[in-house]
């Protein structure tokens, strides 16, 4: 189940996002997105998990703050 977390501080990476993650979900891939506005990247968040486990995730890790920054998550309503 992908999903998308904005709001992310400069200095995150892809690891430090996958690290922070491991422990609630397995993590498939990370993809940071710096094009834009480059102070405050966005990430395509791939978990192992179903729509009600993200929704969960969701509700707990949301406007959570990581590395200095607060965290927004979104679920893509359209997902294969």
């Amino acid at each position: 189940m992908k999903v998308l977390i904005r709001g992310l501080h400069r200095d995150v990476t892809e690891t430090m996002l996958r690290d922070k993650l491991a422990p609630y979900a397995p993590v498939k891939s990370v993809e940071l997105v710096r094009e834009g506005d480059p102070d405050h990247p966005w990430a395509w968040v791939d978990l192992d998990v179903d729509p009600f486990r993200a929704w969960r995730l969701l509700r707990q890790l949301d406007r959570q703050y990581f590395a200095g920054s607060m965290m927004r998550w979104y679920i893509p309503a359209h997902q294969g």
